[in-house]
């Protein structure tokens, strides 16, 4: 894993999320049952997401989690540094202190042109990306017992 499970639970919800109509909101509760992350878990990732202006929270009738800007607006590297920090990228892939041109680690230069592919990616890609890609893997899944053994 690349990322901490933190990351990948908050970006697991918030595709999810970008599945649904625009304005809509979802209970943590639901998300949880719907993506497979713990509930407390991610309950503190929404709110997190929620402080740091990604989501906005309702509570009481009617109330849940949904985009504070459309999903088009909010690029997965957002997402990514909003739980990671903004400097995951400047990290070396072997979590040596020092680790750049002058000192490298026996990783760097291949980690290098992988994390600047990795970055172009991740700001070239939203939410809303990810929800039409989330939406087209469950419409072309092929459902339990559907495929005939004989």
């Amino acid at each position: 894993m690349l990322y901490s499970a933190t990351t990948e639970y908050a970006v697991r919800a918030l595709a999810h999320m970008a599945t649904l109509p625009t304005g809509d909101r979802i209970l943590a509760r639901d998300l949880a049952a719907a993506t497979g992350v713990p509930r407390q878990f991610l309950g503190k990732i929404l709110h997190r997401l929620a402080r740091l202006g990604l989501l906005d929270s309702a509570k009481g009738r009617g109330g849940g989690f949904r985009f504070l800007r459309p999903p088009e607006q909010i690029s997965l590297a957002e997402v990514v540094q909003s739980v990671e920090g903004k400097d995951i990228m400047r990290l070396c892939v072997l979590g040596l202190d020092t680790c750049d041109s002058q000192q490298p680690c026996p990783m760097h230069d291949q980690w290098t042109l992988f994390r600047d592919r990795l970055k172009d990616r991740i700001h070239s890609s939203t939410m809303a990306d990810l929800g039409r890609n989330l939406k087209a893997k469950r419409s072309s899944a092929i459902p339990v017992g559907a495929v005939d053994g004989g």
